[in-house]
């Protein structure tokens, strides 16, 4: 959350008057700077989620997390063929923010409109004009303020924009505005506004029809729906048409004089009262009557189109269509029956949000953008399949038969606008998502570690979260821990090994946990597990178990149960970090647990035998808690030498790096060389090169993230990356990241650095990279 002066001055005064049960650092740090370039390798793929887990094994880096897909960067637009949805041989140049709406120019090119501020390296403020061949109008750049484009419409004397923006090339312009189509410049005597959102537009010759948010339309009461005239912006009093509510999308079919508007509205009007119309209603265009089409639905429309044979294509949030069960996706007759076409979406994925921090976001399937072309339907949305075969956010269908077409350009996340230029001249796609034409992999996937390509041949998807990932030492094994129930079809209850070699599931690894998996680690044949579970195959093991790394049988010498508080930050007493040493000699434990094996325990860690799993004689501590909540470690990391563990506590978000073969002694009873401060916890972490990576959640779109200088010294400002050396000194090293929840893993190859999380900005502000960034250099 975002921090106030006063905060942060008191944060800092704390951390300056912070004391140590341990040797201060060192007056000045010798540690050489890590040697990284902040701009992203544009040749390294990224998700559409969270990537929770870096893992770099041979010759392949793999991800675990959030995400159900991996491709390159393409920004939030891209120009698909109107075939395959191939992308085009020109790139189109990437557009940095989301694009809400789209149509062709008429000469094989498009205009597009949403939130964005860059395309390429070229300002343009929410519009943007689109060559044929993918690339930019260098000479076409209105410029739109104080909110973002939702609808465009092109009309033989300008293109008419909508949304809710209050001013066009410095002159107001209330949500309503009309450039001209070649120079971009505001057409001279149009003067047309709304006092709400304007969300939908559509043209047939001299008019114009606006949906939307508004009750009045350029001076006139007007419930949610308008008729322009096109030429001055007025109102068509003649046009009686209204709504009762948000009106979300339009369209017109001039062969019959109709129109259609779908939306969240339940009555509708045509100048003789309210009449019941969900979701869905008509107007004769020439007076506004209210038409007798009233398919009404069960949820939001989003999306409408008329097929040249005069059918309406909805899409939205419905399962029902006047009564029958269409999921997200129907056709009409233009007198309201619903037709024989199902497409049968389901199946989505969603970005992770601060309340879902461990787990997937619930997900609600969706058809967002509808386009038609000749005898094609192009939608776009939120989905995964149409009738079983994998279609992941995009599909094309096609209008006689009803059939899928080969048109896949596999989205990665929602668009929002599908534009086919007319002929199969092509389609540009724009939205929420930030590459397409990749590859669907759930929960995760497998990169090249040279050239950051996908792997094609490995898919181990899982139908949950992922949360963590260890590799055998050999690295003939990957092991996955989360909330999933099955691995590529098979059936994994939160537990699963791949063999790396071949891609597949391990059918002799099969123990099953009887709630999540939180963490991982492994050495010397064995796998340690730790998370909420209470048992494992039947045999009771409270948060944390030994299981053969070949066999995955549970190992009868080893108990290592711990028990705490209930609820859902501590579920009990749950193991949330678990690490051995490299000789497995011992085991590290961390989380809200109060003990081990029935004997008491301080602050969330523990000190274990690796043999059995009983608690050593020697521990550890300085776990600082705040008021209410803690104290306890939630994230552990060991360095690969096994010397150095660092650790990070559930609040007030202190730094600690322990001595991980002395552990307490008489002259350093709780182990500790140094604890520092910082206001994000601890997600990412990795030491490399003598640098200890942090990454953390720490401040909200780029201000309010800090870590204290060094041990006990002032706070420095920097957003949820933060770099030590390993006696605590903080390095400059800021790039940008975007997210609330920031920063969740750091990989190293001998080329640079990984860095996964839920951001879409890495590096510089404007530099589009979701999920995964990878920084050229020596970390």
């Amino acid at each position: 959350m975002k921090r106030s002066v006063t905060w942060l001055a008191g944060a800092v005064a704390a951390v300056l008057a912070a004391t140590l049960a341990a040797p201060m650092a060192q007056a000045t740090t010798t540690a050489t700077t890590p040697s990284l370039s902040y701009v992203p390798s544009a040749s390294w793929w990224g998700t559409n989620g969270r990537v929770n887990d870096i893992k770099v094994v041979g010759g392949r880096v793999y991800l675990a997390g959030g995400f159900d897909y991996i491709g390159r960067t393409t920004g939030y637009a891209a120009t698909v063929t109107s075939a395959a949805g191939a992308l085009g041989v020109v790139p189109m140049p990437v557009v940095d923010g989301v694009v809400r709406a789209a149509v062709p120019d008429g000469a094989g090119g498009w205009f597009m409109g949403g939130d964005f501020s860059r395309v390429g390296t070229v300002t343009r403020k929410g519009l943007a004009h689109i060559w044929p061949n993918g690339s930019l109008d260098p000479k076409w750049r209105p410029k739109v303020k104080g909110g973002g484009v939702y609808a465009l419409v092109l009309t033989p004397s300008g293109l008419v924009v909508g949304g809710d923006f209050t001013s066009v090339n410095k002159a107001q312009a209330l949500r309503l505005a009309k450039v001209d189509a070649g120079t971009g410049a505001l057409v001279p005597g149009w003067q047309a506004s709304a006092n709400g959102s304007v969300r939908a537009l559509a043209a047939t010759g001299d008019q114009v029809y606006a949906g939307g948010d508004f009750t009045i339309l350029s001076g006139s009461s007007r419930g949610h729906l308008g008729r322009l005239d096109a030429a001055t912006g007025t109102v068509d009093q003649a046009f009686a048409g209204q709504a009762g509510g948000t009106v979300r999308a339009l369209a017109v079919d001039p062969a019959n004089g109709v129109v259609y508007a779908g939306g969240d509205f339940a009555t509708a009007s045509g100048g003789s009262g309210d009449v019941a119309r969900q979701g869905l209603a008509a107007w004769a265009a020439a007076g506004g009557a209210l038409a007798a089409y009233a398919p009404g639905t069960n949820g939001s429309v989003q999306a409408l189109a008329v097929t040249p044979g005069g059918d309406v294509a909805v899409g939205g949030l419905f399962t029902t269509i006047g009564g029958v069960a269409r999921a997200y996706l129907a056709l009409t007759t233009a007198s309201g029956a619903v037709t024989a076409f199902d497409a049968a979406l389901d199946q989505c994925n969603a970005r992770h949000t601060t309340k879902y921090a461990h787990g997937l976001v619930p997900c609600t399937p969706e058809v967002s953008a509808l386009s038609v072309d000749g005898t094609s339907l192009f939608v776009g949305g939120r989905f995964g399949r149409s009738r079983g075969v994998e279609r992941h956010d995009a599909a094309g269908f096609d209008l006689s038969t009803g059939g899928l077409t080969a048109w896949n350009p596999v989205a990665g996340d929602r668009p929002l606008a599908v534009a086919a230029s007319p002929g199969g001249g092509g389609v540009l796609l724009g939205g929420e998502f930030t590459s397409v034409g990749g590859l669907v992999r759930k929960g995760v996937a497998a990169l090249d570690a040279t050239t950051g390509a996908g792997v094609p041949g490995f898919r181990a998807d899982a139908d949950g979260f992922v949360e963590a990932m260890i590799a055998s030492t050999d690295g003939s094994r990957l092991y996955l821990g989360g909330s999933f129930a099955q691995v590529q079809g098979q059936a994994r209850s939160r537990v699963a090994s791949i063999v790396t070699a071949t891609g597949l599931l391990d059918p002799s690894f099969h123990p099953s946990a009887n709630d999540d998996v939180t963490t991982l680690a492994y050495t010397n044949g064995s796998l340690y597990v730790g998370g909420k579970f209470t048992k494992v195959d039947g045999v009771v093991r409270s948060h944390a178990v030994r299981v053969g790394g070949l066999t995955g049988v549970v190992d009868p010498a080893w108990v290592a149960d711990t028990t705490g508080p209930p609820g859902p930050l501590q579920a009990g007493g749950m193991v949330q970090g678990l690490e051995v040493t490299p000789n497995g000699s011992t085991v590290f434990l961390a989380g809200p647990f109060t003990t081990v094996n029935g004997a008491s325990v301080q602050g969330g860690i523990a000190v274990v035998s690796g043999a059995t799993g009983q608690l050593g004689p020697r521990q550890l501590g300085g776990v600082r808690g705040c008021s209410g909540l803690g104290p306890w470690i939630n994230r552990l990391y060991l360095s690969d030498d096994g010397t150095r563990l660092y650790g990070g506590d559930v609040c007030p978000d202190y730094v600690y790096q322990w001595d991980a073969v002395n552990l307490s002694s008489p002259t350093n009873p709780t182990g500790l060389r140094w604890r520092t401060q910082c206001n994000g916890g601890m997600q990412g972490r990795l030491e490399v090169n003598g640098h200890f990576y942090y990454g953390t959640h720490g401040g909200d779109k780029g201000s309010g993230g800090w870590c204290a200088a060094y041990p006990g010294g002032p706070a420095v400002p920097q957003q949820r990356y933060f770099v030590f050396d390993t006696s605590g000194w903080l390095f400059k090293d800021a790039p940008t990241f975007d997210s609330p929840m920031g920063v969740w893993s750091f990989g190293a190859t001998s080329g640079g650095l990984l860095v996964g999380g839920d951001f879409t900005i890495a590096g510089t502000k404007n530099n589009v990279q979701q999920g995964l960034a990878f920084f050229p250099g020596t970390p």
